[in-house]
């Protein structure tokens, strides 16, 4: 079905994850820029919403995306060099990175909405949700999986992709059966989060980048999954919070993060860009040593560029200075490459001071 060619070094993986997680970084302040017109009730029914519908719901694969290259490389036998080592450099990494932005949204929040902030609950409860921004959760998805890394990294050396395929899929069945209407009355379970279980819903995808590490498509299997990717797309654009989608679609196919739509798009995301950018495939160009040169110090930046952006887009619509939060078309597109070229050179100029370096 497909050709794996065993596990590659990491070297032979560096192309195609570096690029990903730059069209994956860009994709999620892309979904930020869009998402208040999206979410407006009319967005069904104007041009301006179903274009931002088109520029955002097709890119609900970004976050699993995220995870699933996290796995990619954190979950390589190779690389890991014993549970003390492995936790030391994660908590040097992420736990400054996730207190600091915690710190700032909050602080944000208290500065600039009326009555918000009287009492220290309301900041220590939105933390632990995750939910002091649309998008802090992730630190708290990546802290969960790193801590349950050195627990995972005996078992993975020790079998092979199959039983990796197993256990990635029957994790990702948690969140997507927790979607279905299973309850009397056809009520979902529902997936139950706070800072300390946000990763378990993102467990399956953590393990299935390793396990589609080295993965790649036939040439007779490109076109159907280039053309499966799309209509998935398509379908989340037109079915999300449309009226005119049926019962049974949103029931048993939600778009959500959850549903296995989203599942199945995020793998093939990553099925074809690894079939494509590789020396010899159609992205051969991107994997150029001088190419190279000019996208990983973009790639090394993602997580300070993910951290940023929403703070700089809020920033600016609040002040008038990108529109309204709900904008025609031309003015949104406009809003993402203001977004994203201020947030990228912000975060490229600062991680050049070492101690800021930590958090981004």
């Amino acid at each position: 079905m497909w050709h794996s060619g065993g596990v590659p070094s990491t070297s032979s993986v560096i192309p195609w994850v570096t690029w990903l997680r730059i069209v994956t970084i860009y994709a999620v302040v892309l979904v930020h820029t869009m998402g208040a017109t999206v979410a407006d009730p009319t967005s069904t029914t104007t041009v301006n919403g179903w274009v931002a519908r088109a520029l955002d719901l097709p890119l609900m694969w970004a976050l699993p995306v995220f995870v699933m290259l996290s796995g990619t490389l954190a979950l390589d036998p190779e690389r890991f060099r014993g549970s003390g080592d492995y936790l030391r450099k994660r908590a040097l990494r992420l736990v400054p990175a996730t207190l600091f932005w915690n710190a700032v949204y909050v602080t944000d929040l208290v500065l600039t909405t009326r009555g918000w902030g009287e009492d220290w609950r309301d900041a220590v409860g939105l933390v632990l949700a995750g939910e002091v921004a649309p998008h802090l959760y992730f630190f708290w998805i990546v802290l969960g999986l790193s801590v349950l890394t050195p627990v995972l990294m005996p078992w993975i050396a020790q079998t092979g992709r199959r039983a990796w395929f197993v256990a990635a899929g029957c994790a990702w069945l948690v969140p997507i059966l927790s979607m279905f209407p299973l309850l009397p009355g056809g009520e979902r379970l529902g997936v139950h989060t706070s800072a300390w279980t946000w990763w378990v819903p993102y467990l399956g995808a953590y393990l299935m980048g390793w396990a589609l590490r080295g993965v790649r498509l036939p040439r007779w299997a490109v076109p159907p999954a280039g053309v499966l990717m799309v209509a998935l797309m398509a379908l989340l654009t037109w079915q999300w919070e449309n009226p005119s989608a049926p019962e049974w679609l949103q029931q048993w196919f939600p778009a959500n993060y959850y549903g296995p739509t989203v599942a199945v798009l995020s793998c093939l995301v990553v099925l074809l860009a690894q079939t494509f950018v590789r020396p010899g495939g159609v992205g051969t160009v991107l994997t150029r040593p001088a190419v190279m040169r000019f996208a990983q110090p973009v790639a090394a930046a993602t997580l300070g560029i993910f951290a940023m952006h929403f703070l700089i887009l809020t920033t600016a619509v609040r002040l008038g200075v990108l529109g309204e939060p709900v904008a025609s078309w031309p003015v949104l597109l406009v809003r993402f490459v203001v977004v994203s070229v201020v947030t990228t050179l912000l975060v490229l100029v600062l991680r050049r001071v070492p101690v800021v370096r930590r958090v981004l």
